[in-house]
């Protein structure tokens, strides 16, 4: 243990980098900004609770769901990563029975007397029935805490679906946690806080947000038992390609005023099973539902019944979804999130509220980001062809009469390979390095004859870099010339899918 002082000196000194290589990137940029931020969290600790504590540092992640969108609370399954925006948490214990925490960003203090256990009127939907929650959550565990104070910093963007809540919940259960060495492990810490989320804060969640949370890295999750949900931790070196971002739109929003339209998507589902025999739509067989279909329609409602239709399509999507992460596929994998996505929007309807139409903030938000995420995917497989039917086109023009040319592609572990080799006039050493110039000709006596622009080349030059790629030739005169690409595997994937 030591000072918020000793460890805000230890910090700036980087004898903490190597922890938050692990959670941020050795990238220097963003070690020096986790150093400052942490830095500034144990400073405003400082101000509000005074110095000379000891304290610790806690550190809870955003997630991003990767498939089962509100499939969980149905027993069904779930994916979901844990991703680098966190909320990081400077924390030490009292004597006196309360918490107060204070976020930055929010001008309330919260301040709870745990001796007061129940929900309180009026405390639902914030952050305060949160931390209630989770100490009773605790206590019914059977673990003996008490309060504590703690400042907290989160960059898990709010109204961007990463699940700042999830990432608030955790923060504070590892607190408890840590200081009262508690002991639980990251699926107990999950359960308390879904627990506190469902009965003190009032949103009937189900329990992927904070597994993802608790446990790190990428989980798949199979909720048949509620209880005891069987998690698979899949995240590995190699699963996802290099060089892939998670592209995240910060909305400014928030989802606060939707916590009643999620309630009514787990009702709407339930409704649906309770006619079938069943409590969730996981204990009724999808032939059962089709069947039913007229009759649900009648007693349901389309909503209903479309939601119905969103879980089953979604089950066995994120089932597939684990099988393609597992197996390499990752094209397959990114097309099925788009699927999961147009049907959450489609079928689900869970990002904007049927009461209120000319208020669709998110509904706009992911619109544009897919139209602009589209319009730079777009074109890629369209510089790939010119980059292919410029080398190609170059390759027949300078060759000799009856001449051949050859193309070879080679699949490798991270990249694919793209030979080019014609059996013609070849280029000089001395024109090699200027060849892939604008306007740069060897020999313009035979361009005249042939025609073109003097482009051919250069198109294919910024058209391998756009593409993160690698070019170079190999040439004698009067032997002909080959043409080598390199693309990284992720490029290519891409075009695959389209």
């Amino acid at each position: 243990m030591a000072t918020s002082a000793q460890l805000r000196e230890q910090i700036a000194a980087g004898r903490w980098d190597g922890p938050l290589a692990a959670l941020y990137g050795t990238a220097p940029q963003e070690l020096a900004r986790q150093r400052a931020r942490y830095c500034a969290a144990l400073e405003q600790f400082e101000l509000y609770f005074g110095p000379g504590r000891q304290v610790q540092v806690y550190s809870a992640p955003g997630r991003a769901e990767l498939g089962g969108n509100h499939t969980d609370h149905q027993h069904g399954y779930g994916l979901a990563a844990a991703v680098t925006l966190d909320l990081v948490a400077v924390a030490a214990r009292n004597t006196d029975g309360y918490v107060r925490v204070k976020s930055r960003g929010f001008n309330k203090l919260d301040v709870i007397d745990l001796a007061t256990a129940e929900p309180q009127e009026g405390e639902s939907t914030h952050s305060a029935s949160l931390i209630r929650g989770i100490a009773e959550g605790f206590r019914t565990a059977g673990k003996a805490i008490g309060g504590f104070d703690a400042y907290t910093a989160s960059d898990v963007l709010r109204g961007s679906g990463l699940s700042s809540s999830a990432a608030f919940e955790i923060g504070m259960a590892c607190i408890w946690n840590g200081e009262y060495a508690c002991g639980l492990d990251a699926q107990a810490l999950a359960g308390i806080c879904q627990y506190a989320e469902n009965t003190y804060f009032g949103k009937p969640s189900g329990q992927l947000d904070q597994l993802a949370s608790a446990v790190g890295g990428v989980i798949f999750a199979d909720f048949a038992d509620p209880a005891a949900p069987q998690v698979e931790k899949i995240h590995a070196d190699g699963l996802l390609p290099p060089g892939m971002t998670l592209c995240v739109t910060d909305t400014r929003g928030s989802h606060s005023e939707l916590t009643g339209e999620f309630a009514a998507i787990r009702q709407e589902m339930e409704a649906v099973a309770a006619c079938l025999g069943g409590k969730v739509l996981g204990q009724v067989p999808e032939t059962d539902f089709w069947a039913a279909l007229p009759r649900l329609r009648t007693a349901c409602g389309d909503r209903a019944v479309l939601r119905a239709i969103h879980y089953y399509e979604e089950n066995a999507r994120t089932l597939a979804q684990r099988r393609a992460l597992l197996e390499k596929r990752f094209a397959d994998f990114a097309a099925l999130v788009l699927e999961s996505g147009r049907a959450s929007f489609a079928l689900c309807q869970n990002v904007y509220c049927a009461t209120d139409v000319r208020h669709q903030g998110l509904s706009v938000a992911l619109a544009l980001s897919q139209s602009i995420l589209h319009t730079v995917l777009d074109t890629v497989p369209t510089i790939m062809e010119e980059v292919l039917y410029n080398v190609c086109d170059n390759a027949v023009k300078y060759n000799r009469r009856g001449g051949e040319v050859f193309v070879r592609l080679k699949d490798g572990e991270d990249a694919v390979r793209v030979n080019v080799r014609d059996t013609g006039i070849g280029i000089p050493k001395e024109d090699q390095e200027r060849i892939f110039e604008r306007f740069y000709r060897v020999d313009k006596s035979h361009s005249k004859e042939i025609g073109g622009t003097g482009l051919g080349l250069s198109i294919v030059k910024h058209g391998v870099k756009t593409l993160n790629g690698r070019l170079w030739l190999n040439s004698e005169p009067g032997q002909g010339t080959e043409i080598l690409m390199e693309f990284p595997k992720h490029h290519m994937e891409k075009e695959a899918a389209e």
